[in-house]
């Protein structure tokens, strides 16, 4: 998973982490600390750290297979492209 899907994926399921695993994905996702960096910080083995990531990213993805709120929101996003009223677009757009 890319930087960009993850942000994704944690700004909209992220709170259905742990406390410790928001904290270190927001180290790691957001505030681009390195694995060591991240351990040092929090006072944890670099393999937790690893570990936690790990985890995290694939409750993420379970999240998003059984809500499919971004893929849904792609698709409406995508249908909105072929919509000619620009007022309704912009409501639409702004409720998403």
């Amino acid at each position: 998973m890319n930087r960009l899907e993850f942000n994704v994926l944690f700004d909209i399921y992220g709170d259905l982490l742990t406390k410790r695993q928001k904290e270190i994905c927001s180290l790691y996702f957001e505030e681009d600390f390195s694995y060591t960096e991240i351990s040092e910080a929090l006072e944890i083995s670099r393999a937790a750290v690893q570990d936690s990531l790990k985890k995290s990213m694939q409750q993420l993805h379970k999240y998003e297979d059984i809500i499919q709120y971004v893929s849904k929101r792609k698709r409406i996003v995508s249908l909105l492209k072929d919509l000619d009223d620009d007022k309704i677009k912009e409501e639409i757009l702004s409720i998403l």
